[in-house]
């Protein structure tokens, strides 16, 4: 079952977010609070697929001015799901687990749409040695290795002048904690900046194998909608697309969704 509040309060949460974190003029900030209001009020008033789609809409209104937050791409997606449109809600809740990646909320109803249970989760070696990599969102991971980089550079400085042995302890310390902070951050640029993925958002996609409909199709069946992908190239209004399994074909661009 689609869950469909998180608490405490999102508008408080969200608020907080917008008026901290967009930077920008205060007039421009409550705007953006008051287009978040909007769209719930559109969400809760909705009845019709058509109706879900317009709070999507508002959302989106919303994060393409900047005001990024897990409760937004959360919203979305369950406004997505509403409106019968559950590729594009997986990239959606993708999005938000990348902000409240350890939100039970999210990850259910992640769950929910793509109809996978737990059991089917293989993680990396990788994130079995930094296990708290699903605990932290991306950008207070940032933060705590900044943090930490400057700790170390304020006890080294420390340990230069004051000379004692504990400061120097402490900056080594400091610095073995920073370099493994600064690994697991680069380890998340790498799998949410640079590597793209994406879902495929409607049926019977036939995938190719080049980047044109001439080509002989690259698979014996058609791609799904909720069919997840990693995006290799993007050429002539394609997408080069590798699946799970290691299999390659090109699809056309408005047939999927990258996050």
């Amino acid at each position: 079952m689609l869950n469909h509040h998180i608490k405490p309060p999102a508008l408080m949460a969200l608020a907080a977010v917008l008026l901290l974190g967009v930077g920008c003029q205060r007039d421009a900030d409550m705007e953006l609070v008051n287009k978040y209001r909007a769209a719930r009020k559109a969400y809760d008033e909705g009845r019709t697929p058509d109706d879900f789609m317009k709070a999507a809409a508002m959302y989106q209104e919303i994060i393409d001015k900047g005001g990024h937050s897990g409760i937004l791409f959360y919203h979305q997606g369950n406004a997505l799901m509403q409106a019968e449109c559950t590729g594009r809600a997986i990239a959606a809740y993708r999005l938000a687990k990348r902000y409240r990646p350890n939100d039970p909320y999210v990850e259910n109803n992640l769950r929910y749409a793509t109809g996978k249970s737990s059991a089917d989760d293989r993680k990396p070696v990788i994130k079995h040695i930094l296990f708290w990599q699903d605990w932290i969102s991306y950008p207070t991971k940032f933060r705590i290795a900044a943090a930490a980089t400057a700790a170390t550079f304020i006890l080294s400085l420390l340990a230069m002048f004051v000379g004692r042995k504990l400061f120097t302890r402490l900056a080594f310390a400091c610095l073995v904690l920073s370099a493994v902070l600064v690994f697991s951050v680069c380890y998340d640029w790498y799998s949410n900046q640079y590597i793209v993925r994406g879902v495929i958002i409607r049926d019977y996609v036939v995938a190719r194998k080049g980047d044109a409909a001439s080509y002989e199709p690259a698979f014996t069946e058609p791609l799904d909608e909720c069919t997840e992908f990693r995006m290799l190239k993007h050429r002539n209004n394609w997408f080069l697309i590798r699946l799970p399994g290691g299999q390659e074909g090109w699809i056309e661009d408005d047939a999927a969704v990258l996050y």
